[in-house]
């Protein structure tokens, strides 16, 4: 049992029986007695309930009128918050300590602001769980502006929240608020600031880019979580994903475009393939570029929407949702959306910013997708652009409030079954994108790969060609140059791995916009 719990105890019983000590508890003003408990209120999670019933039942006189007894209120709700307790105001039926916390967040109570932002933060609250990052900003904002209450933290807080775009942002975050991040983490004595002012320099995020000083303000850093980071940055390729100008135009600046979904997704079964991408906060550059496969099966067709199976593959993991697609004006075009309790979890991939042992990986729940249909390249696509709104990153439990798109090419009607690439005339090459090309199209040796491998295949013209290699996570590992008039016949391309830890990876050769991979084993 701890000094403060004993501590907690021995004061609530000389408040109640010790004579000498209280001369009776009328004589104690309400400040005095939310003075008494407050010593405690950090300790409060390791009283007992009965203790926590005497302490209720000691200050809620002194809590009637919230306005008039600030730090009675404020004590009273904070027990509330130990109680786990519900009652019904008006009504219905509230957890007492966000009814509490808030009304005296409202009034500008700095205590209560400070606590109600934090678990605003950390979704402490059973009625409404989750983070609410954004809610959580209004009250910091007001905080900071009013009182230097808790003030290395709140910075910390609002820095974070700006950074990632957590809070009233707009989809991309502007560089007004990557400059107004990096002041208030510099603002801020606490570690994890500096963590995050660090991660700001290496990728220049708000501040030009200076990878140096990053790993070096991480190695000063003396946290667990800059420790791991600089590490993880040092162990893996940290460069924007190439994607081609009709590519980004197509998924940040074409975006939204209304159209109207009547060509790619059919009436029954519709078999997609390309890339789902992750784009920085700013919409630089991307951060991920992962192979995915999306199958959507109209199981009910209306006349102003469809229900859907939906089905999609990253890494050989397939995982399943049911929703429907169905016309909106208000976002620009048409929806793709998952039926509550249903919503479309992707295959975990690799944390790209891993600051911590036990956390590894990165899982999406998608509510929802706007579509557009679009021509890149000179090929037909679906561009499925993530809603942010209704949908999250599970492990941060935060709101995917960064850019992510999916480019998606339908299989072509010609065939369903694998096709070798000698098999398709340019025409099809250049408009149509079949399901995968031949298992054999390309050899690739050794197998498992060692410091180099080959890769050979066969061409009956000449095509554009480009190679990836992707960790089974799904973050690029080493991207060759596009080869773009690759000559006819037979071809080897010398990938260097040597750089690549053992693990297993995937190939992705893409030729004339047809997809092909294949795994291999590094030892």
């Amino acid at each position: 049992m701890s000094k403060s719990f004993i501590l907690g105890i021995l004061c609530l019983v000389l408040l109640f029986v010790h004579q000498s000590y209280a001369q009776g508890i009328t004589t104690f003003t309400c400040d005095q007695k939310a003075e008494e408990l407050l010593k405690f209120k950090n300790d409060f999670k390791n009283y007992p309930p009965q203790l926590i019933d005497e302490m209720m039942e000691f200050i809620a006189p002194c809590a009637v009128n919230y306005k008039e007894n600030l730090s009675a209120a404020y004590a009273k709700a904070l027990l509330h918050f130990e109680k786990k307790d519900y009652g019904i105001i008006g009504g219905i039926n509230y957890e007492l300590s966000r009814y509490y916390l808030k009304q005296l967040a409202d009034i500008n109570y700095a205590p209560a602001m400070y606590t109600h932002s934090l678990n605003l933060v950390e979704g402490n609250y059973i009625q409404f769980p989750g983070r609410k990052l954004r809610h959580a900003e209004d009250y910091l904002k007001k905080l900071t502006n009013q009182s230097s209450y808790k003030k290395d933290v709140v910075n910390y807080l609002l820095g974070y929240i700006a950074l990632k775009n957590q809070g009233l942002g707009e989809e991309i975050v502007s560089i007004y608020s990557l400059r107004r991040a990096k002041r208030l983490f510099e603002a801020s004595k606490l570690p994890m600031a500096k963590h995050w002012l660090a991660v700001m320099h290496y990728f220049g995020y708000g501040t030009p880019q200076n990878k140096t000083k990053a790993l070096q303000m991480l190695s000063e850093n003396n946290i667990l979580n800059s420790r791991i980071l600089k590490q993880h940055l040092q162990s893996q390729n940290n460069d924007w994903i190439p994607i081609s100008a009709e590519e980004r135009f197509a998924c940040i600046e074409g975006f939204p475009k209304p159209s109207s979904i009547n060509t790619v997704i059919g009436n029954t079964k519709t078999i997609l393939h390309g890339k789902f991408l992750e784009f920085n906060t700013s919409a630089i550059g991307v951060l991920r570029s992962v192979p995915i496969t999306l199958e959507i099966n109209v199981t009910q067709d209306y006349d102003s929407y469809k229900h859907i199976d939906c089905k999609v593959t990253i890494n050989g993991v397939t995982t399943t949702a049911i929703g429907k697609i169905f016309n909106a004006s208000y976002a620009g075009g048409t929806t793709m959306s998952f039926t509550l309790g249903t919503s479309l979890e992707l295959p975990s991939v690799k944390r790209l910013l891993k600051d911590h042992p036990d956390h590894t990986k990165t899982t999406y729940k998608i509510g929802s997708m706007n579509l557009n249909e679009i021509m890149i390249d000179n090929k037909l696509a679906l561009v499925a652009k993530v809603n942010s709104t209704s949908s999250k990153v599970v492990e941060l439990d935060e709101v995917m409030r960064a850019p992510y798109r999916m480019i998606l090419y339908p299989e072509t009607p010609l065939s369903t079954t694998t096709t070798s690439i000698t098999s398709l005339s340019n025409k099809t090459l250049k408009n149509a994108i079949p399901k995968v090309l031949d298992k054999n199209f390309a050899t690739i040796s050794p197998n498992p790969i060692g410091n180099e491998f080959n890769i050979t295949y066969t061409l009956d013209q000449v095509a554009e060609v480009q190679v990836s290699v992707y960790d089974f996570f799904g973050q690029q590992q080493i991207s060759l140059p596009s080869q773009k008039y690759t000559n006819e016949g037979t071809q080897t391309i010398t990938v260097d791995s040597n750089k690549l830890p053992s693990g297993t990876y995937v190939i992705q050769m893409i030729v004339d916009g047809i997809p092909y991979s294949k795994t291999v084993v590094k030892l």
